[in-house]
């Protein structure tokens, strides 16, 4: 949307953003000319099953996502990103031994964990 949610452009799916049906979260990170360049994160469970928590990053404003690392390997569910203002990137998500659902986390990282040292701010 170009408009606060008043209306919105044509949108298509993307197979990228493989998802099990489950609340994914998506957050810009920095945005021209602010910054240097545009950059959006998105977070899910990057299965057809609820698992995989992954972490995702664009920088053509959510057209491709060239960046993903994956944050926990086992059952995963919802998830919520923000970015605090030292630009600390926060991923609050379910998480489990057995079920996606047994615990909630926390995770605390920098775009440069992200990126492998490719890209900081």
């Amino acid at each position: 949307s170009h408009d606060r949610g008043d209306s919105f452009a044509q949108f298509a799916w993307d197979d990228t953003l493989i998802e099990p049906i489950c609340q994914a979260s998506l957050v810009r990170l920095t945005q021209q000319p602010a910054q240097e360049r545009n950059r959006v994160l998105f977070a899910n469970p990057a299965s057809t099953a609820r698992e995989r928590m992954t972490i995702r990053l664009s920088y053509d404003e959510c057209r491709t996502w060239p960046v993903a690392r994956l944050l926990y390997p086992g059952p995963s569910a919802y998830s919520d990103l923000a970015v605090a203002p030292d630009g600390t990137i926060c991923c609050l998500y379910e998480r489990g031994e057995q079920h996606p659902y047994e615990r909630l986390t926390l995770a605390r990282f920098n775009l440069e964990w992200l990126t492998d040292g490719a890209d900081h701010l």
